[in-house]
């Protein structure tokens, strides 16, 4: 199974008390090398700016570049000198697995995440929208069909914002109600369309009933949809002990992550979609690394 990584995605540099640290993807790597497990360790794809104006505005793209020189920003989304350039090598880091997933499962292991930026706008962590660049940039070339899963706690907000009217991808989303946590103003079941389904879910929801809920509504409408592709939007911060960004969907056994990846590697398989996964949250570092291999572990 192929990781793409670079130790280069560490450089971005994010401050005291923003959970999104470097320490996320040291904490994975480590669990991988530590235990041994199947993996090979590829690199992130080189993509040049105007490549990301398939899905940002390229005045956008500026704005980040600017941004990035001034080391302007705060909060949830500061700006050091090289933020830019590493928010465009874990774009590229997407793109690579979406391409090595024709030969089988891969998965984008990196930071800053994406899904939370919009054409034209960052928050959330996000700066560049990993996952829809990607399966912008793949449809654009040699599919038809394709469907993005999105499997954090939180909606992917800059996502649908990006496909609402791109009928060739079809966006589901499990997310904590947005009326209880961020993005407080996206993510809510009103929103869905013919390709836009958020499945929102109550604060205290556990693991079989999140599964449940899962089973009820991804085999459905991958079978409707039948993609060519399917890009999961994986965060760990579902996980019962990961408090650092309000989360109250209490998934208490690893395991949990394990029969997710299962059902989407069973539908994958009777559709002929083939499938990749990028890191979007996850911050508790105790156990982000035995999440992640779970997840991952599902597509052996």
């Amino acid at each position: 199974m192929k990781i793409v990584y670079s130790e280069r995605f560490l450089e971005h540099e994010t401050g005291a008390g923003n959970p999104e640290t470097p320490e996320r993807l040291v904490a994975i790597v480590k669990y991988l090398k530590e235990n041994n497990l199947p993996v090979i360790f590829d690199k992130p794809k080189e993509i040049a700016d105007r490549d990301l104006y398939i899905v940002h505005d390229e005045e956008y793209i500026e704005k980040l570049k600017f941004l990035s020189d001034m080391q302007q920003g705060g909060g949830d989304n500061p700006f050091s000198m090289n933020t830019f350039k590493i928010a465009k090598l874990a774009a590229g880091g997407a793109l690579k697995a979406a391409e090595n997933s024709e030969n089988g499962f891969s998965f984008a292991l990196i930071r800053p995440p994406g899904h939370h930026a919009s054409r034209n706008a960052f928050g959330g962590f996000c700066y560049l929208n990993n996952i829809a660049f990607t399966v912008a940039s793949v449809i654009a070339t040699n599919i038809k069909m394709a469907m993005i899963v999105d499997i954090d706690q939180h909606h992917g907000n800059g996502t649908q914002d990006i496909f609402y009217n791109d009928s060739r991808v079809f966006y589901l989303s499990f997310h904590q109600d947005p009326n209880t946590c961020f993005p407080w103003s996206s993510g809510f079941e009103k929103e869905n369309n013919r390709h836009i389904k958020n499945v929102v879910l109550q604060p205290g929801i556990k693991d079989a009933e999140y599964l449940k809920t899962f089973q009820d509504n991804f085999p459905k409408y991958a079978n409707e949809f039948k993609p060519q592709l399917i890009g999961v939007s994986v965060g760990f911060d579902t996980f019962y002990k990961d408090y650092s960004c309000g989360n109250a969907i209490d998934i208490q056994d690893s395991a949990t992550y394990n029969k997710i990846g299962s059902m989407i590697q069973e539908q994958a398989e009777k559709i002929g979609a083939r499938v990749f996964a990028v890191l979007e949250g996850g911050y508790y570092l105790d156990t982000l690394g035995q999440n992640f291999w779970s997840f991952c572990s599902a597509f052996l």
